[in-house]
């Protein structure tokens, strides 16, 4: 299986072109795609790419929700409205809607972000804050499971 993997950063033409890194490209052309989906992050402060089977699943789990609730509704609304199919041209680039990067404060350059079966775009500064908060949490997060373990309350 083909992951996402590392972070990449790009320059963004002033037509709005970037170049999906080339081993993201052939993680997509591995599953079949020729193509790249984007949509805003629930909180919109990245952009969320993938091929269209992570976006299969992710109808397949908003399709298990309640026919009529309102979770169903705006989980749909939210991700299947605002999503877009993107085609690569011969250079590699897509075109990134203009107002995705605004909404994501992405301007010139941005980072190209690893998930495992999906990636995310983010203004790269964004990106770091946000993985220096990551990191520590997880810190947090270890060093709270060892104490756990040494005082006889984890469980394996």
């Amino acid at each position: 299986m083909a992951l996402f993997l590392s972070t990449y950063i790009n320059k963004i033409d002033k037509k709005g072109r970037v170049s999906v890194p080339a081993r993201f490209r052939s993680v997509l052309a591995e599953n079949g795609f020729d193509s790249v989906v984007l949509f805003p992050t629930v909180n919109g402060d990245a952009i969320d790419g993938c091929g269209m089977n992570v976006m299969e699943k992710l109808l397949e789990k908003i399709g298990s929700f309640d026919p009529l609730s309102e979770d169903r509704e705006s989980f749909a609304d939210v991700l299947m409205s605002d999503a877009i199919e993107l085609s690569f041209d011969g250079d590699g680039r897509i075109m990134i809607p203009a107002d995705m990067l605004e909404d994501a404060g992405i301007d010139g350059q941005c980072a190209f972000v690893g998930r495992g079966d999906s990636f995310q775009i983010w203004q790269p500064e964004a990106f770091m804050a946000r993985k220096k908060e990551a990191r520590a949490r997880a810190k947090s997060k270890r060093a709270d499971s060892t104490s756990m373990k040494a005082e006889g309350g984890g469980h394996d």
